[in-house]
């Protein structure tokens, strides 16, 4: 019976607060040991009591032979008697006192310990709360600060790709100006040169027929034999620059 109370304490007490278990372990270790000691202590005493009757009834002995045969069978047949009954047998008194011990316990549980549990739980629990939030604020504030820097980097992709355009739409432009910059240059230098052409083509015509009227002249003068006046002079350059092919 007392094991058995033991062990409700031990269930009842691991059911209320699982972190004293232990504690409650041990208690109910000394109960379900005590419980035996308790039960075997209780044995002796009756063993005790036996032993004083047997000694009254050896100074009986001396008064009457067949009255200690008598008591010595009587006390023999009693420690029969004793000798089978169980060592863990049913106390009413054990029993209440070993309630009483139980609420005792109980309640020394109930103000003493519990509470310092219930409160030590509650702070590990609450602690691990704040972490777990803190935690949390902690990532968005990662989360923040990296969608920051994705848009940095997005955003710097984006003026690299303008910049390279720009630089592409720069250098096709530069490029163009450069070709019509040389398209010029080549058309000046081909009008330069008509112009450089012709004046040349006119000097040399004019050579042509300054050397052609004095030849003119001198032939003239050797056919005809006299001197040319300048009039004639003028006719017969007229007349030799009409001979001559034309310019175009």
């Amino acid at each position: 019976m007392k094991r058995l109370l033991a062990l409700c304490l031990m269930t009842c007490l691991s059911l209320a607060a699982p972190a004293t278990l232990p504690t409650v372990a041990g208690v109910a270790a000394v109960a379900m040991v005590s419980a035996p000691a308790a039960a075997y202590a209780d044995a002796e005493e009756d063993h005790a009591d036996h032993d004083h009757d047997d000694a009254e009834t050896h100074d009986e002995e001396s008064l009457s032979e067949a009255a200690h045969d008598d008591e010595h069978a009587s006390g023999h047949d009693e420690h029969s008697e004793e000798a089978k009954t169980p060592i863990l047998s049913f106390d009413f008194g054990s029993a209440f006192w070993n309630l009483v011990i139980f609420v005792c316990v109980l309640a020394i549980l109930s103000i003493f310990v519990w509470p310092n549990v219930l409160g030590g739980l509650q702070s590990r629990e609450d602690k691990i709360r704040e972490d777990l939030e803190a935690a949390e604020k902690a990532n968005a504030e990662a989360q923040a600060i990296l969608a920051g820097y994705q848009s940095k980097l997005d955003e710097a992709a984006s003026k690299t790709q303008e910049m390279l355009a720009e630089a592409r739409r720069d250098a096709e432009a530069n490029g163009q100006k450069i070709i019509d910059e040389a398209k010029a240059e080549a058309a000046a230098q081909r009008e330069r040169a008509v112009t450089d052409i012709e004046n040349a083509k006119k000097v040399a015509m004019a050579e042509i027929a300054t050397k052609t009227s004095d030849i003119a002249m001198q032939v003239a003068r050797g056919v005809v034999g006299r001197e040319l006046k300048p009039e004639d002079h003028a006719d017969l350059i007229q007349q030799s620059m009409q001979r001559l092919p034309s310019q175009n």
